[in-house]
């Protein structure tokens, strides 16, 4: 099977667009990129992680509704349509993306995605591997009372997406994403003033602030209650399963005496394909 049987119709934005237009479309749609259309033409793409490492890392004055989108947009990787499910996986472990287009001369036709590989796994593998054979066994956390410029600067050191929240008894007990951090600036974004500090101006700063946002909340204002979890010992089709009827891009892996382990992520599957 070629991946232009599977690959899905792409969602674009226009190049004129803001980062506070991307954003809200990421989160209205559940989606986790964006394909970049200018006068008919599909010209970049932009990801959910890329937008969120530049948001907290961005030091300029400008607000969200004055970045464009260009500031962040990337080339899109174009692939022959067909191309096959493995090698697709290898592309994008190479290049470190989690995306590919099918099309040629600046049009899209389709658009693969993790998740759609993910998918390929959950039906053809079933029964052959395990979670515990791909996982990644390294995984970052946080505290609820831990001040949230402090959990942004982890996450931007340490490149994540995601990070694992636990109480003062050291049990996870919830999880913060960019999508959650995302989420939050949309809220409180167009208000005036928080606490002091003018979030409508700069929601960067107030992830980061010492002073202002970033210090007077904490994780547990911030996260997502709970965790979605997987033992290590459960089947590699069933885990991904789980990833896509849920549409998070990792899970939480269990050890036999359910503590935790480490974390199962779409890029984990990815590379798993690449090897099988």
């Amino acid at each position: 099977m070629s991946i232009s049987q599977i690959a899905n119709k792409p969602i674009s934005i226009l190049k004129n667009s803001t980062i506070s237009d991307a954003i809200r479309m990421l989160l209205n749609t559940k989606i986790s990129r964006l394909i970049v259309i200018d006068d008919g033409k599909h010209v970049g793409i932009i990801t959910e992680k890329d937008i969120g490492l530049f948001l907290f890392s961005e030091t300029s004055m400008q607000g969200l509704d004055d970045i464009p989108i260009t500031k962040i947009m990337k080339p899109i990787e174009f692939v022959d349509q067909e191309l096959n499910h493995k090698d697709s996986a290898k592309i994008m472990v190479e290049k470190g993306i989690s995306s590919l287009a099918v099309g040629e001369n600046g049009e899209v036709r389709g658009i693969i995605t993790k998740s759609d590989l993910i998918s390929f796994v959950a039906q053809n593998f079933s029964g052959k591997k395990k979670v515990v054979d791909f996982m990644t066994h390294d995984y970052e956390f946080t505290h609820t009372a831990a001040p949230l410029y402090k959990v942004v600067r982890k996450m931007l050191e340490k490149k994540i997406s995601r990070i694992i929240v636990k109480n003062q008894n050291e049990e996870a007990v919830g999880i913060i994403s960019f999508r959650d951090l995302f989420r939050i600036s949309i809220e409180l974004g167009s208000e005036e003033d928080y606490s002091g500090f003018n979030l409508s101006q700069n929601i960067r700063r107030g992830f980061l602030s010492e002073e202002g946002f970033g210090n007077i909340s904490l994780a547990r204002d911030v996260m997502t209650k709970g965790l979605i979890t997987v033992k290590f010992n459960e089947d590699l089709g069933v885990a991904c399963e789980i990833l896509l009827e849920n549409n998070v891009s990792g899970l939480v892996v269990l050890d036999g005496n359910d503590s935790i382990s480490g974390i199962f992520s779409k890029t984990d599957v990815t590379r798993a394909l690449a090897s099988i």
